[in-house]
């Protein structure tokens, strides 16, 4: 019986949103002469939006867009995230209602809708709902019959002045959710903040993002193009980034302090989704943004070194050399006493310590093709590896030059220059301080005292010698990114040459992200791994030139599941025991050359296991081991291999536990 009750609810409640749809466009034709033939009072629906959006949707066609948006495979899998289960739920409300109001739909199809999304407080944000009504809104009846409509599904309904506008509050009496809702001049506004609503009647008396020339520059490089149109403002997105990554980014926010507005219209399959459009840039933007996106673009290679454990791939690409440090030292000339104070004091300062030309001798051998890869731990460590990866015109040059450097560098300065031979690759160490930050700014400032080798037609830098040989396993035995059935599937959708692309291996970076995030965010973030997972290898493809930026965005869907794997714990399990145990050759090479004649292990999870003296490739001298936690476990030594004198044992609390003797 309650359960019949129920369904008749729903059904009624189904019923009473048709009715309201009917009201609103005025079926019937109620007054239809009175108002029709009337004088318009109409506005722009932009002027509408407060000036704080983050992003804008638009659609023409609101019903027949998102019938063909909602019946996507790659929204089915969105709307089970848990934090689209709100938004799910009044999806299956609006899509029963569809189906069961298809004639009355077909009316308020052709209508435009706006959807804005605004940050409300610190870790919070909500949406703005903008229905173009045009002269339907001026039917005093259809406000009257939506406030008897929502009375009789037991709302609350009451009124408020703002402004000049009635602002009508319908409060949910079950769930005290309140929606905010009013009429203003041809439109009808609506949203769950009240702030949002009276932003919008305040707006209307004194418009930002409808006047702003980038914005009316990006609409028309999008209009009545795509499922939707999508607009992103910059000067609110570090805003709302802080949201999930708890922190500002001094690369994010330059990039946002360059753009002024982007306009990409919007498409859906069952296979992808993507975006597609412009950034227009600010008359006055970023130095080292404007030089990358100044400076032409290059083909996008470096996949042919890069490891296939790369997560996270930046390429930024330029004509040559010349062209970009020419653009960068004009963008940097706009403000005279930073350039002479800082770049050219550096320069000169890097010129006169080593006694090169940096012109010359440093960028003289490179294309103009630099990669920035992230990737998952190697061989050597649970340490996540960063790499760097410059394409030169000739590789024999390169080697030339950077022998060069490393010659006046053991001349003219302390500098500790070592080369350490791996197979058939030389690795080398340089202090470069100052290098790569005068030219590349803060994005590769990690490579002040970097590890560098030849691989192709590449000089390969990283912060560790680890990282590197690691990449060199990976290149030896072919195990690059250009073989990645991911990669190579998304790289084929884009053109091959860029100012700027990033790919991202989504199941890879995932683990990745959790030291950069705070702790509620990875919570959340964890719980959508199947969904995120699902769009596996998303990427950014740009292209500058002087007023704009060609973007393309394309997420590419196929449903994840993870992978389940069957092993036998205690298989699994190492115990110090084990003494026929024996050190491959990779992590002997990099335990005697680099780590001091010392061997580590490492938890699955990046801790540090144990660590041991070696000799000759085998165990000899102090043993360390210790628990998950980092406390100390065991204490011992081995000799030639073998266990020897008296081994030490601890308990999970550091306590001393017991003592053995062994042979």
């Amino acid at each position: 019986m309650e359960e019949n009750n129920t369904q008749k609810t729903r059904n009624w409640k189904k019923n009473m949103v048709g009715l309201i749809l009917l009201l609103v466009i005025g079926y019937g034709g109620y007054r239809f002469a009175s108002f029709y033939f009337a004088p318009a009072h109409d506005v722009q629906q932009i002027y509408l939006i407060p000036r704080n959006a983050v992003f804008i949707i638009q659609s023409n066609k609101p019903i027949e867009d998102w019938r063909q948006f909602s019946q996507s495979q790659p929204w089915k899998t969105l709307k089970g995230a848990p934090s689209f289960a709100e938004i799910s739920q009044k999806a299956e409300t609006l899509d029963s209602v569809l189906r069961e109001n298809q004639k009355l739909m077909s009316l308020v199809g052709k209508r435009d809708l706006m959807i804005s999304a605004h940050k409300i407080r610190s870790n919070f944000w909500d949406f703005l709902f903008v229905l173009d009504l045009q002269k339907i809104s001026e039917m005093d009846i259809v406000k009257e019959r939506i406030e008897q409509i929502y009375s009789l599904m037991d709302f609350k309904v009451t009124h408020r002045k703002y402004k000049d506008a009635d602002i009508i509050e319908l409060k949910n009496k079950e769930t005290q959710e309140i929606l905010y809702t009013a009429f203003v001049d041809n439109h009808y506004v609506a949203s769950y903040s009240s702030s949002l609503v009276e932003a919008s009647i305040q707006e209307r008396l004194d418009p930002v993002i409808g006047l702003d020339p980038y914005f009316i520059e990006a609409n028309k490089h999008v209009a009545n193009k795509g499922l939707y149109r999508v607009f992103v403002n910059y000067a609110y997105l570090p805003q709302f980034l802080s949201i999930y990554t708890g922190q500002s980014n001094s690369y994010t926010d330059a990039i946002c302090n360059s753009m002024a507005y982007a306009g990409m219209n919007f498409q859906i399959t069952d296979e992808k989704m993507e975006l597609k459009g412009h950034s227009f840039l600010k008359d006055t933007i970023d130095p080292y943004v404007s030089a990358f996106l100044h400076s032409g673009k290059q083909e996008i290679r470096a996949q042919s070194v890069l490891s296939g454990r790369t997560a996270l791939y930046t390429h930024i690409g330029f004509d040559n050399p010349a062209t970009f440090i020419k653009e960068l030292e004009t963008a940097l000339s706009a403000n005279p006493s930073s350039f002479r104070d800082s770049y050219q004091k550096n320069y000169k300062r890097i010129e006169s310590l080593l006694d090169i030309s940096l012109t010359n001798d440093f960028l003289s051998w490179m294309s103009g093709e630099l990669a920035i890869a992230e990737m998952e731990p190697g061989m050597l460590g649970r340490e996540n590896e960063i790499i760097l990866a410059v394409r030169a015109k000739d590789i024999h040059l390169a080697k030339e030059k950077m022998a060069f450097i490393e010659k006046k560098a053991k001349k003219r300065t302390p500098l500790n220059i070592k080369t350490v031979n791996y197979k058939d690759f030389a690795i080398q160490y340089i202090e470069l301080k100052g290098f790569f930050n005068l030219f590349f700014g803060k994005m590769l400032d990690k490579f002040e005292k970097p590890y560098y080798t030849y691989m192709g037609d590449y000089v390969v830098f990283s912060n560790k010698p680890a990282s590197l040989l690691s990449l060199i396993e990976d290149y030896e035995q072919g195990q690059t990114l250009e073989k990645d059935e991911g990669f190579r599937q998304i790289h084929g959708q884009v053109d091959k040459n860029a100012s700027y692309f990033v790919y991202l291996n989504t199941p890879k970076f995932f683990q990745m992200l959790k030291p950069i995030l705070n702790a509620q965010t990875w919570e959340n973030v964890n719980a959508h791994k199947e969904i995120a997972n699902s769009f596996a290898y998303p990427v950014l493809h740009a292209t500058g030139n002087s007023s704009f930026v060609d973007m393309q965005l394309i997420l590419n869907y196929r449903p994840w599941k993870e992978e389940i794997i069957d092993t036998d714990e205690d298989n699994d399990e190492t115990t110090i025991d084990d003494e026929t145990d024996e050190i491959g050759e990779l992590n002997r090479f990099y335990a005697e050359k680099f780590q001091g004649n010392v061997y580590r292990e490492f938890y699955p999870e990046g801790a540090i296991k144990s660590e041991c003296e070696i000799k000759n490739g085998i165990r000899h001298g102090k043993y360390h081991e210790y628990y998950e936690t980092g406390v100390l476990y065991i204490r011992g030594k081995y000799k030639k291999g073998m266990q020897k004198g008296t081994w030490k044992y601890y308990t999970r609390d550091g306590k001393f536990d017991y003592k053995e003797k062994k042979d």
